[in-house]
């Protein structure tokens, strides 16, 4: 077994989930790459310059053709919305818990959503024609499963965008309690307990408490708990906390929300913009 594997080994080909832009010319083009995918297989190598040629994909790099193991996380691609596609790996793969690298891939099935033209759509068919195209979201999945790795994450508790809006929920109530004034809160010592408590509840669930799980692979609430304790926790500092530590996070979350909302509008452009 290859011990960066992650996952027992397989028989045959690994279905997993990819986005891609669709260009003008029908064709597939990864999410950073101007080099699109062509019919059947493709193989991955490495483009840095920086180390000596090996092969795609290496434990110590970051190469290779990138594929979720999963429906549940593609909630971090906002181009999934309406392209979404079932690749067929094989050859050297590097598992994770949400997803995998391999080596070799092909499109197997593609799914297109009702804002793609059915114009494009006929390009993309005369590029790919041995690909399976869909309008139909479910029924792609379902003819087309994803393989279920014994390194991904279960589902269940901890996943899904329910409990990511939960997260940001309590996070920016928590944070509104925080900038209160102490006489609403019952007075300064009541106020201070409640802040206190607030922020060591986030900072341990801002803890790697589970190697694996629904907590591993979650950097993103990790870090929003995080960054929620310390906000609270800069209320003690009166203005020096104001200045140096929640006008910072002010300006970060702006600018987390501000590449969010691009990604969200890139993602609605279609055909998308090839340089």
């Amino acid at each position: 077994m290859d011990p960066y594997g992650g996952f027992e080994p397989q028989v045959g080909e690994i279905r997993a989930l990819r986005t891609f832009r669709i260009g003008p010319d029908g064709l597939l083009y990864p999410l950073f790459s101007a080099d699109p995918w062509h019919e059947g297989a493709n193989t991955a190598r490495c483009l840095r310059t920086d180390r000596p040629p090996h092969p795609s994909p290496a434990p110590d790099c970051t190469c290779g053709f990138y594929a979720f193991g999963g429906e549940r996380w593609l909630g971090d691609q906002p181009r999934s919305r309406h392209v979404l596609a079932v690749v067929a790996c094989w050859g050297h793969v590097i598992a994770g818990t949400r997803g995998l690298r391999a080596e070799h891939c092909r499109v197997e099935a593609l799914w297109l959503s009702a804002a793609v033209p059915d114009d494009l759509v006929d390009r993309v068919l005369r590029n790919h024609p041995s690909v399976a195209v869909h309008r139909d979201r479910a029924r792609m999945l379902a003819e087309h499963p994803p393989t279920e790795l014994d390194c991904y994450e279960p589902s269940g508790r901890g996943t899904g965008r329910a409990t990511g809006r939960l997260w940001w929920s309590a996070a920016i109530a928590a944070a509104v309690v925080g900038s209160l004034p102490a006489d609403w809160l019952g007075g300064a010592r009541s106020a201070a307990l409640l802040t206190i408590a607030l922020a060591a509840a986030f900072a341990v669930a801002a803890l790697p408490l589970a190697p694996r799980g629904p907590d591993a692979g979650r950097p993103g609430r990790r870090l929003l708990c995080l960054a929620t304790s310390v906000w609270l926790l800069a209320g003690f500092l009166g203005p020096v906390g104001l200045v140096f530590v929640r006008l910072p996070l002010l300006q970060a979350v702006s600018i987390a929300g501000l590449q969010h909302l691009c990604l969200l509008l890139e993602g609605r452009r279609i055909p998308a913009h090839i340089p």
